[in-house]
């Protein structure tokens, strides 16, 4: 496809990755709510702890293994169907200051689960308020991966990788 001087390359359908990891990053958001009813019916403190930990703690963990799941192909891809987004900006180099944003977004929503799952009593007891702020910090996350740009989820899906490799260029400058 050929737009003022601007080839853009069609991507191909990335099938079965987008579906699985797409499935991965819905189930991912009923983990919290699976973890509330099931210390409902532990009696030990401890294992009820216990429970809200591996919940909350996983939710976060299976969002970033969907991405793992579904690679750079399927962002493009999702990039590429998303017609807004194409006229709004043109792929371009990530910036040091737009990638350190990025990260800090990336990183900034596991604070809010591992402060439920420690220090529950520092927010509010309200369900409602709770499930606000999650969905805040899922919608966070969510900015940070089209932030950080394509080449950051061959770093996520590298992580999936056995046998991949990282190589570090020479800043020659330096």
């Amino acid at each position: 496809m050929k737009k003022d001087n601007l080839t853009i390359q069609v991507p191909e359908n990335p099938g079965m990755r987008f579906y699985l990891g797409v499935s991965l990053f819905g189930l991912s958001f009923f983990m919290l709510p699976t973890g509330l009813i099931l210390k409902g019916f532990v009696d030990s403190h401890f294992m009820k702890g216990v429970i809200l930990t591996l919940f909350w703690i996983s939710a976060p963990l299976m969002k970033i293994s969907s991405i793992g799941v579904m690679g750079k192909p399927t962002y493009l891809w999702i990039k590429y169907k998303m017609h807004f987004y194409r006229a709004l900006a043109i792929p371009q180099k990530v910036t040091r200051t737009r990638y350190n944003i990025g990260l800090f977004l990336f990183v900034l929503p596991f604070v809010p689960n591992y402060v439920l799952a420690y220090a529950p009593h520092l927010f509010p007891d309200a369900y409602v308020i709770r499930t606000f702020i999650h969905f805040f910090f899922d919608l966070v996350f969510i900015v940070s991966l089209f932030v950080l740009g394509g080449n950051f989820w061959d770093k996520l899906r590298a992580l999936f990788i056995y046998s991949s490799t990282v190589t570090f260029e020479e800043n020659t400058s330096q």
